[in-house]
């Protein structure tokens, strides 16, 4: 059995916790990697999630819920952007880096106690899984970078998110060549 889209967005939220503490104690080209690999993942999962589970929660836990959480992705896309040009090792970048891990930390919380048992209590088992197939096949075309002066909206994520996605994975694909 396939797992609904609940499931898929803990799972998420776990992976990205991994990640910060693998970043935390990191240095260097291994800091660097980790970081770039972190904002991937939280792009990607915050596009996806606006895009499929954002218009269903406005509806099931209700608007207001449902926009404080966009507030919350809207602020850390501005903060990952933000950090997007420092030294992985300078103290600007740990500070920043702290600051993030606790905003991400409390939205995914908001997210598994404010919302999420919402939908679950409103939406079908068949529904929810359908939802995690959507966003999964969300997830593959979202763009991997930051992109904070475009609006945190479905309708725009769906139509600006596939032309900064190919952006996106072309400059992650120069920058891995780069390295090789």
């Amino acid at each position: 059995m396939a797992p609904g889209i609940i499931d898929e967005l803990r799972h998420d939220h776990q992976e990205v916790r991994m990640l910060f503490a693998r970043i935390e104690p990191a240095h260097g080209k291994k800091r660097e990697e980790l970081f770039q690999r972190l904002v991937g993942e939280l792009i990607r999962h915050e596009v996806a999630e606006e895009e499929i589970l954002r218009p269903i929660s406005a509806k099931d836990a209700g608007k207001a819920i449902a926009n404080a959480r966009i507030k919350e992705e809207s602020k850390a896309e501005a903060l990952l952007k933000a950090m997007e040009g420092l030294d992985v090792d300078s103290a600007e970048f740990g500070r920043r880096l702290v600051t993030l891990r606790r905003d991400v930390q409390r939205h995914a919380d908001a997210e598994e106690t404010k919302e999420f048992p919402r939908v679950e209590a409103k939406e079908s088992a068949d529904f929810l899984k359908k939802m995690g197939h959507a966003y999964d096949m969300a997830k593959k075309t979202a763009p991997t970078r930051p992109h904070p002066s475009t609006p945190n909206s479905p309708g725009a994520n769906m139509l600006i998110g596939p032309f900064a996605s190919v952006m996106d994975r072309a400059r992650d694909a120069v920058r891995s060549a780069m390295k090789a």
